[in-house]
């Protein structure tokens, strides 16, 4: 009795909770509109909330979801932006609100002493749980564009409190209207190993057709050997434009589930494990994105069910198999599509052997990689790869603007999982050493900054990626444009300082703006190149002296210096 009166008090404790969470009030005032739903394939991660549309504008009102104390306020030039964290108590679940504009003013006087007490613009501050309590429906911030958003919209997250995950934010009964299933646009059949699909040992894609509400494809293919399936899908949500991330994906075949994929929560210490979930040459290459339907060897995410050799389709019969896949939204629409395979073992099929290729290296999922070369060093800790591959290495000759030779290393259609060393040797003058770096180019003349310091005759960095990659110098300094500051301006009812800050070659690295010799809040948008200080009422009346120090990301300063009467 003791063990069914304990198994009743956790139902009614957990019952009730989930009644309070779903008692939360929407973060907006208005009709919630999706542009990004939880789980989608984003870059390098899986979206870890929703992303509600703010009427195409920046300024509009966001509210506290329900009572409960900010336990996190991070101001960042990329990312999510300026964000607030609430924590609460009373449902163990932590509420997020990203690419904010503007803190209300309860928040913003604490953030701003942040600021100054850092002289920083970037800050990451945690106040103690009885500084800053607000109550549901409390107006905390405005919405924005900050950080790395592309268009002005909440981010809005549901996190599990004790464990930090992410949850998705459409199980907790917010108004969103949605009675559109997925859309199914392509499906793709993998050839693993010595497959032969349809004669050729490569994989084949598929367009998938629909007629009313039914999916379908026009052939049956013939296949030799172990498959595996990925499939082309999005969902879209009622009077919205957008293509979304789909819920929930299951793989049948001949009625036995072999996998299943669901987002009902995620773990930021796994989402780069994305890059094995998608096909990511697909996406780099047709920028369509696929869902694997099968685990790769090195796949740590715990979204899967129900797998069956991990996804991967072994028949050794010479029958016509059924294979279905249905894919889901998480308000229950559903698309699904059933297809044929053709099974054989006729050897005969083989019209497209293996190609030998004997510059290329085998490089292990599981074990550390090294590659040396007269002019170049790679070394890539075990579980850097998704799977095992055959790594390609080639130079091309120097170019103007290059020092020594250009790296072809391996493709940039295939993902790495961990940071690996890669050193790079050129003659370089003893003058140019401190402002050279290592960049990938896509050999078009163009650069991107990665990074690198000498070391024993090599430049040595860290890097995420495949590509190809040489050293380059920037001496050229980074541009400081006054947008409404000029020496000798007055001012009489402006109330910002603006200016343009870019750099073309390594990027910018820092910047600080003073007046009168002390450090200045300035808020850095980089999509715009823009600097804004908002100026201070305790500015005292008469001459004042701006100064802003920018430096790129070799040590190259530019200093603009500015008079002003206020």
């Amino acid at each position: 009795m003791k063990l069914i009166s304990s198994l009743l008090l956790i139902i009614i404790i957990l019952s009730n909770t989930l009644l309070q969470a779903q008692d939360y009030l929407s973060p907006l005032d208005f009709r919630m509109l999706l542009s990004g739903t939880f789980g989608e394939l984003r870059g390098n991660h899986f979206h870890a909330g929703i992303d509600i549309k703010t009427q195409g504008v920046e300024g509009q009102k966001v509210y506290s979801i329900a009572d409960g104390y900010i336990s996190r306020i991070k101001v960042s030039t990329w990312g999510y932006g300026k964000v607030i964290y609430i924590t609460h108590p009373k449902t163990g679940h932590t509420s997020v609100y990203a690419h904010l504009k503007k803190f209300s003013t309860k928040i913003d006087s604490i953030i701003k002493k942040e600021h100054y007490k850092k002289e920083s613009f970037e800050i990451n501050f945690y106040p103690n749980k009885d500084a800053l309590t607000v109550n549901k429906g409390e107006i905390i911030a405005l919405s924005g564009n900050s950080g790395g958003s592309d268009g002005a919209h909440l981010h809005f997250e549901i996190r599990d409190t004790q464990t930090e995950r992410p949850i998705n934010p459409l199980q907790f009964g917010f108004n969103i209207a949605d009675n559109i299933a997925p859309t199914l646009k392509k499906i793709k059949i993998y050839a693993l190993d010595t497959t032969l699909i349809d004669g050729y040992r490569k994989s084949k894609i598929i367009t998938i057709n629909k007629k009313g509400d039914k999916y379908s494809i026009d052939e049956t293919p013939t296949i030799n050997g172990a498959f595996a399936v990925g499939i082309f899908t999005y969902d879209k949500l009622n009077d919205s434009y957008n293509k979304n991330g789909v819920y929930s994906i299951k793989l049948c075949v001949d009625t036995n589930i072999c996998y299943q994929f669901k987002v009902d929560e995620l773990d930021f210490s796994t989402s780069r494990y994305i890059n094995a979930h998608v096909d990511y040459k697909e996406k780099k290459e047709s920028k369509n994105k696929y869902h694997r339907c099968y685990i790769l060897p090195n796949n740590k995410l715990t979204n899967y069910s129900n797998l069956i050799n991990e996804g991967i389709i072994s028949i050794k019969d010479t029958l016509t198999h059924s294979i279905s896949l249905e894919v889901a939204d998480i308000y229950g629409n559903v698309s699904e599509l059933d297809f044929k395979i053709k099974s054989t073992n006729n050897p005969l099929l083989n019209r497209c052997p293996i190609p030998k290729d004997s510059i290329s290296i085998p490089f292990s999922f599981d074990k550390v990689n090294i590659f040396k070369k007269e002019n170049i060093e790679l070394y890539m800790d075990e579980f850097s790869l998704y799977e095992p591959l055959m790594f390609r290495y080639n130079t091309s000759d120097s170019i103007a603007g290059v020092f020594g030779e250009i790296h072809q290393v391996h493709f940039n259609n295939i993902p790495v999982h961990k940071k690996y060393t890669l050193s790079i040797k050129a003659d370089v003058p003893d003058t140019l050493k401190s402002k050279t770096y290592i960049a990938t180019t896509d050999m078009k003349g163009n650069y991107w900054h990665i990074g690198g310091v000498w070391e024993n005759g090599f430049l040595k960095t860290k890097v995420r990626e495949f590509g190809d990659f040489c050293i380059v110098a920037d001496t050229t300094k980074p541009e400081i444009k006054g947008v409404n500051i000029f020496p000798g301006k007055v001012f009489n009812t402006q109330t910002t300082i603006k200016l343009t800050i870019k750099d073309k070659h390594s990027g910018i690295k820092s910047y600080r703006g003073e007046i009168d010799g002390k450090w200045i809040l300035m808020d850095y948008d980089y999509k715009r190149n823009l600097l804004r200080f908002d100026i201070e009422k305790n500015i005292s009346k008469g001459k004042h002296t701006f100064t802003l120090k920018v430096i790129d990301n070799v040590g190259n300063p530019t200093e603009y210096k500015a008079e002003f009467t206020y």
